[in-house]
């Protein structure tokens, strides 16, 4: 491990709220960071193979397409990243 890789493992339950609990236990990588990695490198694979049409797919109507889905998961991205930038300030207002 060089100096300047450092690892964030796993926490501990008493670190995040309980529903958060399924989708901790879905990484199996000891590394968060590493998983992170990993997975832009698979994601931006994928998204290169969807096409602007399948891109507007859904699976039944008023199901969400596969854009919409990914716009989903974008801004859940920007939430967390807020959220650790408030923790990282020491920002005591209450995350809701």
């Amino acid at each position: 491990m060089s100096a300047n890789h450092f690892v964030v493992a796993r926490p501990e339950a008493n670190e995040y709220a309980p529903y958060y609990g399924r989708y901790i236990s879905l990484v199996n990588e000891p590394d968060v960071l590493a998983a992170l990695r990993e997975q832009a490198g698979e994601t931006c694979a994928l998204l290169k193979g969807v096409s602007e049409e399948k891109s507007e797919y859904r699976y039944a109507p008023e199901k969400w397409s596969v854009k919409e889905v990914l716009g989903h998961v974008t801004d859940t991205e920007r939430i967390f990243a807020y959220r650790a930038l408030r923790i990282s300030r020491n920002d005591r207002t209450p995350i809701v």
